[in-house]
């Protein structure tokens, strides 16, 4: 039976997706109100390769959550869709996931906003529906007018807009970041999330310490839905279940013993950090499927673990069930 959600999918998703696909990209707009009402915090998992997204999907299925996808920095795009969705369709279809990547935003000079803004719109182009724009380089007084500039394409298109500033700012984080969404809201382009990168907590105290951060921050932006970004501990995770942060990023967590199973090999000269992420394409297509199986196992096993600890559980049935009851009511 086809998923009826489907019809969710951004035009810009389906223009990119194969024909008679199930996968089942959403922007990440869709879920978080639902979300928001259940209670439930949105699992994002960083995948460099298509075999981590294969395990995380997997994982996703077996425990019938929500999945969020983020690709790093300075990988293709285009291909990295591509993987995705055809894993998506293959083992999770018409399962609600939806597909983040970042634009890093190196300072306010227009040089640099156009680079970003070009960006932003080649992630959109390539089917992703959750842009993240960092601006933690950009003046305080000027993220508004950067942000809006940059995002143009999600807002156009109906992606999740997420702003991103640091934890290190440490209490203006949140005045600040409320002082980007009002003028947003003034520019009649609201950004739909406020992402907070975050250090990993060395000990027990630390985690609490931070989740008492990030509760202010959600406090501050006044039902602004905040996602946590940067790598995690098992005492974060159990602070954050259940707390007013929206989404969590495992910052790596889940792909970081996938990707060891690569064997090392030489540095890919120049290039930039696209080069070198193809480069780790081209490593893992010269494995056995014994060691793409070893990949995707370990990622299985790490997002599993991350996904429980945060419960998320039953998260896509219930979303599922929100959203439809969404186009019955019209």
């Amino acid at each position: 039976m086809v998923s009826r959600i489907l019809a969710f999918r951004p035009a810009s998703v389906v223009e990119r997706l194969a024909p008679r696909s199930h996968a089942c990209p959403l922007s990440t707009r869709e879920l978080l109100g639902p979300a928001a009402e259940l209670g439930i915090v949105l699992p994002v998992v960083r995948a460099p390769l298509g075999a981590v997204a294969r395990g995380a999907l997997v994982a996703a299925k077996e425990l019938q959550s929500v999945l969020g996808l983020a690709m790093p920095p300075g990988t293709s795009p285009e291909p990295w869709f591509d993987a995705v969705a055809s894993a998506a369709d293959e083992i999770a279809a018409g399962w609600p996931i939806f597909l983040t990547a970042e634009v890093i935003v190196g300072d306010e000079s227009a040089s640099a906003v156009e680079r970003a803004f070009h960006e932003a719109w080649r992630l959109v182009g390539a089917g992703f529906t959750h842009l993240a724009v960092d601006v933690g380089a950009v003046a305080p007084e000027e993220r508004g007018r950067v942000v809006g500039e940059v995002a143009e394409a999600g807002v156009e298109h109906g992606i999740c807009v997420d702003v991103v500033v640091p934890l290190s700012e440490g209490a203006q984080v949140g005045s600040r970041a409320a002082a980007v969404f009002e003028e947003l809201a003034r520019r009649g382009a609201p950004a739909d999330v406020a992402s907070v990168r975050c250090h990993a907590p060395e000990d027990a105290a630390e985690a609490r310490l931070q989740a008492a951060a990030l509760a202010r921050i959600c406090q501050a932006l006044a039902g602004v839905p905040v996602m946590r970004r940067g790598p995690v501990t098992p005492a974060l995770l159990e602070l954050l279940r259940g707390s007013p942060v929206r989404a969590c990023e495992d910052g790596g967590e889940a792909s970081a013993r996938a990707v060891d199973v690569i064997p090392p090999a030489s540095p890919t000269p120049g290039g930039g950090e696209e080069a070198r992420g193809s480069a780790l394409e081209r490593a893992v297509s010269g494995l056995s499927d014994e060691g793409v199986e070893r990949i995707e196992a370990r990622a299985y096993a790490d997002t599993l673990d991350f996904m429980e600890r945060l419960g998320a559980g039953g998260s896509a049935p219930a979303l599922t069930r929100s959203l439809e009851q969404r186009l019955e009511e019209g």
